[in-house]
């Protein structure tokens, strides 16, 4: 194979990109360098920055939940001016949010509020604000839970009556051993009062149930207002049958008998059985008289004006085809 020939001026060219090369060659000392450069950067690249966020995030979020459900556990006995306490509102909120069915809403605020007296009555000798400030809480929460039930009462529920009265009664039972402070009178004779009214309102509601009229139709802070005046029932409403049990005892006695014209049955028309004489029978032209058959009736014929006559046909005449012979009539 022939050797390529370069010119003068060639290898001039290449023997100085040579020796360009050998002076431009990094030391070792700057091979480390850039090596240790590009070892930090590929550390925190964009990559690896965002795994370290995401780890963080995911390591907080773990963080929160578990100390939320532990605080959620530990609050559940906490009390007005307790750390946690403002948790503990906060869980019963979050339950509030995640109850869809109106009655059991309201016997979750039922439950709220008791849980108002029940912190009231573990308190070491409340001050004033505390003690107005817990009360409010339960007639607020004891409102919504009472309006809710008597609705659901009114609508077919009629078990929510019983449960009002009942819980009234063991949350009226709380206020007596309490120790009132002097400036929390007036807000502790207020929740009393609405006990009393609580239980009125579920038996008046339950008592009016089988009345035409149950409720005004309107609504105050107790839910249903019942309607005032006399429990009549209506006879019978449009579209309803009668009540049985409104209907007046029948007499077990027998009632006169009532003559009724109605043609008798072959049954009852059938005489007596005889027995036969057994002497000679009667001649036909005997007097004895004879049993007569009812007359057969015709049937019903039209009146003969009625009945209609056909008409006679018209009389078609032909005038003769040939002269001097008679024409021709039809009809």
């Amino acid at each position: 194979m022939e050797q390529p020939r370069w010119t003068a001026r060639e290898l001039e060219v290449i023997s100085g990109l040579r020796d360009l090369g050998r002076a431009v060659e990094p030391d070792g000392d700057t091979r480390a360098r850039i090596h240790r450069d590009i070892e930090r950067k590929l550390e925190t690249g964009p990559g690896r920055r965002r795994r370290a966020v995401a780890t963080l995030l995911a390591a907080a979020a773990a963080l929160i939940v578990f100390t939320g459900g532990v605080g959620l556990v530990l609050s559940r006995g906490s009390l007005p001016g307790d750390p946690l306490y403002g948790m503990k509102r906060a869980g019963e909120s979050a339950e509030l949010q995640f109850t869809f069915d109106e009655a059991a809403r309201g016997e979750k605020h039922l439950r709220f509020a008791s849980n108002r007296l029940d912190e009231l009555a573990a308190m070491d000798s409340p001050d004033t604000n505390a003690f107005l400030t817990s009360l409010s809480a339960f007639v607020a929460e004891a409102k919504t839970g009472t309006a809710q039930l008597t609705v659901a009462g009114v609508q077919g529920d009629t078990g929510r009556f019983g449960q009002l009265r009942t819980w009234a009664r063991e949350q009226n039972a709380k206020l007596i051993g309490f120790d009132v402070p002097s400036g929390a009178r007036t807000g502790f004779e207020q929740a009393g009062a609405l006990l009393k009214r609580i239980d009125e309102r579920a038996l008046t509601l339950s008592t009016r149930l089988s009345c035409y009229r149950i409720t005004t139709g309107d609504s105050d802070d107790l839910g249903a207002v019942p309607a005032s005046g006399d429990c009549t029932v209506p006879d019978a409403l449009p579209g309803t049958t009668p009540d049985p049990a409104a209907e007046p005892p029948v007499s077990s006695e027998s009632p006169a008998p009532v003559e009724i014209a109605t043609t008798p049955t072959q049954r009852e028309s059938a005489a007596p059985v005889v027995p036969l004489p057994t002497g000679p029978l009667p001649s036909s032209t005997s007097t004895s008289p004879t049993a007569q058959q009812p007359p057969i009736s015709a049937p019903a014929m039209p009146p003969p004006s009625t009945v209609p006559t056909p008409s006679p046909p018209p009389l078609i005449s032909i005038p003769p085809l040939i002269p001097g012979l008679p024409g021709l009539g039809i009809g």
